[in-house]
């Protein structure tokens, strides 16, 4: 989008070099950021440098480098600053339309917002594409607030009018299903011990459900994440309960070997016709469900999820419910 943007200028080439060296630089540094933010995580499972980030601080390391990196060099090409950040602004809110559009296709929280926002950045990005780049800063300080006004009022009308979550309790039986906003579905099955015990009897505390096995490598950085945040929120109300996927694994034993290896301590039930992985749909492992108090689907995540992802989902779900 920079290099339609600057078709024809003289600093399309040295932009286009400038912008794809930055974007480089994003990605290794949201990645690696890990290393700053939770070097702990890194030393006890080296592996968590392929499955996770420095999360959300992460992302605003990688921009502050990213930002520094292209202005030294747009300063030390002596580019003409309002051009450079003309394109620079277009291709940021053009990256945003079809991040909001890609949100809008794959989500079901919050469409109506998501399919506004993309309206929105796509129409910006049009007139802006179509119109003649200028050498002055007024006319995208004029296109950025628009679409800043424009998004803050099409997010403070969402938060009260559209996409408003569903609260209270549902009735048994009633809105059973695997999307967000719906109940969660009740199963029986085998604890490590023998005993059994059924989703619906954690009722009254936020539930994270994760589906889990023993030869999967993102399970086995997550399960240290999953057991921190249980010693931590257990008396808190929330109960972390891992259905290992027994029907895919070689023996029982070889489960309670790493059960044991990992000290896990939350409750463990043992899929063993693998009727529950199927019933939640589970076709990769991880995958976790955060279900609230009620019994309500709060969030849903495949793949593995760190600490912060985890106290984030919880959080939700506590407020949601």
């Amino acid at each position: 989008m920079s290099r339609l943007r600057l078709k024809g200028s003289s600093i399309g080439g040295t932009f286009g070099a400038i912008v794809s060296n930055a974007l480089l630089m994003w990605v290794i540094s949201w990645k690696l950021s890990i290393l700053v933010f939770d070097p702990g995580s890194v030393l006890a499972s080296p592996m968590s440098l392929l499955y996770f980030s420095g999360g959300d601080k992460g992302v605003w390391l990688a921009t502050l480098l990213s930002g520094i990196y292209v202005w030294f060099r747009a300063k030390k090409a002596k580019l003409n600053a309002a051009v450079y950040m003309d394109s620079v602004l277009v291709s940021v809110i053009g990256g945003y339309a079809v991040y909001a559009a890609l949100i809008f296709v794959t989500e079901e929280e919050s469409r109506i917002t998501w399919g506004l926002n993309a309206l929105l950045a796509a129409g910006l990005t049009a007139f802006w594409l179509v119109s003649k780049a200028k050498r002055e800063w007024q006319p995208l300080l004029q296109r950025t607030v628009v679409f800043v006004v424009g998004y803050a009022l099409i997010a403070s009308l969402a938060a009260n009018v559209w996409d408003k979550p569903s609260t209270g309790t549902v009735e048994a039986g009633a809105n059973i299903g695997l999307k967000i906003g719906q109940q969660a579905p009740d199963f029986e099955l085998p604890l490590l011990d023998g005993r059994t015990v059924k989703l619906s009897d954690y009722r009254g505390r936020t539930v994270v459900l994760n589906f889990w096995a023993t030869w999967c490598p993102p399970c086995q950085a997550e399960m240290p994440h999953m057991q921190q945040v249980h010693t931590e929120q257990e008396s808190n109300g929330v109960t972390i309960l891992g259905v290992n996927a027994t029907s895919t694994e070689v023996s029982e034993p070889v489960v309670r070997a790493w059960v044991k290896e990992w000290g896990l301590t939350f409750p463990i039930v043992l899929d063993r016709q693998g009727e529950v992985g199927k019933a939640y749909r589970v076709n990769a492992y991880p995958a976790t469900f955060v279900i609230d108090a009620q019994g309500t689907i709060r969030e849903k995540h495949p793949g593995p999820m760190n600490k912060e992802m985890l106290e984030q989902a919880i959080g939700k779900a506590k407020k949601d419910g």
